[in-house]
């Protein structure tokens, strides 16, 4: 028998019902249509809050994610209901790079293709969030329509780059170091212009009222006592107005220096143009940190709640290790602490005892080295249950886990993904060794011609599986069958291992086993719970470098073998205990979701 619902009968047997419920009682009817307009009404609302669009070159128009032009997205419906707009760059033209006073065509064409968006900003009823992603700064215009018509707006501003390649700041520079809508900026430098690059950046810095998110990522990489800034300290005055002349700008509140050598120098020159001491976040990353910054941190930076920064693989001085671990055993007690290649420089002990109790968020993570002879230390279950106790405040924890065997099993972290499921955590991110060392060993058997990828693989086309993988990837399963490999003293490349030490190198997990232990391990920590975001995330390899290293992927079929799945709750009130599952493989070219059930 077919199951019927309300919507399945007829309008007019509808109205007959109805009319016999306001028969018996006047007046229903009319407080539910009432009702029901209103519901309309807010659904409308809803329905066009957050809207992002994109530059189509082709259509010359910004295009929602319907594929619809400005002309056909831009109601007044959506203009009413709009709170958050985004704005992505799609295909905008880029600039042509040649210095000179920034009005170029390449220039003024690109920013009246930026300005079509003044109408929404215009119209819309109450903006709370304009999210810029364009890759460039905002146009003269864009600030000026967002100040002058969207008082309670937030302005971010994401990766973004110059309009101009002027040697003096631009009109809608100085417009936007003045704009009380901006919240957080993030600005990108390039080589030819790394100068100017800064200089803006240090002029919204000082002058912008309310900024307190700002990050810059320097290239090329930037020391305090190099030549670019050397040039940079005496230009700097004459980029800022009279009024600002020896100030520090103190709305800041979280810095990230990217491509930065972290040193005192380096505190003392940010010092110039930002108070310090305002600070609530400092994150440094793809740049060298000295012990000197460990020494003078404690004096600048007095407020710091998160601290993340990498501490380099490479061997340490005993001067450096002590430094740091005096700073993390002194400095105020931090939220969030966020710390890359930890081990042998900061012991967890340390950690615990001076931030436990007010930890939130805690990230500690070794990077994977494709020339270690040895697996890195990953974390215990009696580690993790030292952080269990000693951190009854934390929600979220970046952990490393190193393989028994080739492919994931659940079954061989029980005591690990229990002390997880202990904690009572919102988010757990998991960082799995990609097998780069095998892939060395496995590459000079090739080049020697003792085997080929495809035999080294294994490979069976037809598997069969429970895990759906992305369409469109032929890789899903090409670690499936691939054999760990032992080496010794006498194999080439292996020469530094002792005379009766043999080493076996696992080759990367198979991206069904990866989420298959994905689900499991969900299952164990989150699925008797109901309520929180319950995220688990693991990734095969170093995802945050934007390249695998040429030398460990398979050369004969170009493939980068790094993958990232993350696991929530599945959102239907019948799937309780089950997630649903995002996967990115092939170092993001093939992306999948799907649910566990």
């Amino acid at each position: 028998m077919t199951n019927t619902n309300i919507l399945s009968l007829e309008a007019e047997v509808l109205a007959h019902v109805l009319e016999y419920v306001d028969n018996e009682s006047p007046r229903t009817m009319a407080a539910v249509a009432r009702t029901c307009k209103y519901f309309n009404f807010v659904t409308q609302l809803v329905r066009y809050r957050h809207i992002t669009v994109h530059w189509d070159c082709e259509r010359e128009s910004w295009v929602d994610m319907a594929g619809r032009k400005q002309e056909e997205w831009e109601t007044p419906e959506l203009l009413q209901g709009l709170r958050h707009l985004t704005a992505c760059k799609g295909d905008l033209p880029a600039l042509i790079l040649e210095l000179g006073n920034g009005d170029l065509p390449g220039a003024r064409n690109l920013c009246e293709k930026l300005d079509r968006l003044q109408s929404v900003l215009r119209n819309a009823s109450n903006l709370k969030t304009l999210t810029w992603k364009t890759s460039y700064l905002p146009t003269k215009g864009i600030v000026e329509t967002l100040q002058a018509h969207q008082p309670k707006v937030k302005l971010d501003i994401f990766r973004a780059r110059r309009l101009g390649l002027a040697q003096i700041p631009l009109e809608s520079e100085k417009v936007l170091a003045a704009a009380t809508c901006l919240n957080s900026l993030s600005m990108t430098t390039m080589q030819a212009t790394c100068i100017e690059d800064h200089l803006v950046f240090h002029m919204i810095l000082k002058s912008a009222p309310n900024l307190e998110f700002a990050s810059i990522l320097s290239f090329p990489p930037m020391e305090s006592y190099s030549p670019t800034v050397t040039f940079l300290r005496p230009n700097l005055d004459s980029w800022f107005p009279p009024d600002l002349e020896g100030k520090q700008g103190t709305s800041l509140r979280h810095l990230t220096l990217d491509g930065w050598g972290i040193s005192a120098e380096c505190l003392e020159f940010w010092s110039e143009y930002v108070n310090l001491a305002s600070l609530r976040g400092l994150k440094c990353s793809r740049g060298p940190i000295y012990s000197s910054f460990f020494d003078r941190a404690p004096k600048l930076l007095t407020n710091l709640k998160s601290f993340s920064t990498n501490l380099g693989a490479e061997p340490r001085s005993d001067v450096f290790l002590r430094a740091v671990k005096e700073y993390i055993a002194t400095c105020p007690p931090l939220e969030t602490l966020s710390l890359w290649s930890w081990r042998g420089k900061v012991p967890l002990s340390t950690i615990l005892n001076r931030h436990g109790a007010t930890l939130r968020d805690l990230q500690l993570h070794e990077c994977e080295a494709p020339e270690s002879i040895h697996p890195r230390d990953a974390f215990s279950a009696e580690e993790l249950q030292s952080i269990r106790l000693s951190c009854p405040r934390l929600k979220v924890l970046t952990l490393d886990l190193n393989r028994v065997s080739a492919q994931l099993r659940v079954e061989e972290y029980e005591a690990i993904l229990d002390e997880l499921r202990k904690m009572n955590l919102d988010k757990i991110q998991i960082y799995v060794e990609n097998g780069l060392p095998w892939f060395r060993q496995a590459d000079l058997q090739i080049i020697t011609r003792e085997s080929s990828w495809m035999e080294a693989l294994r490979r069976v086309d037809n598997d069969q599986t429970d895990i759906r993988l992305p369409s469109g990837c032929d890789f899903d399963g090409a670690f499936g069958h691939a054999l760990p490999v032992t080496v010794q003293n006498s194999d080439r490349s292996w020469p530094h291992l002792s005379c009766d030490e043999e080493l076996t190198l696992l080759p990367p997990t198979s991206y069904v086993a990866l989420c298959r232990f994905l689900i499991g391990a969900w299952k164990i920590i989150f699925g008797s719970r109901t309520w929180g975001p319950r995220q688990l995330d693991v990734k095969l390899g170093e995802w945050e470098k934007k390249y695998q290293p040429t030398d460990y992927y398979i050369r004969e079929l170009r493939r980068d073998s790094r993958a990232w799945v993350r696991a929530k709750p599945h959102e239907r009130d019948d799937m309780v205990g089950e997630c649903f599952v995002e996967l990115e493989c092939c170092g993001g070219d093939h992306k999948r979701k799907f649910s566990s059930r």
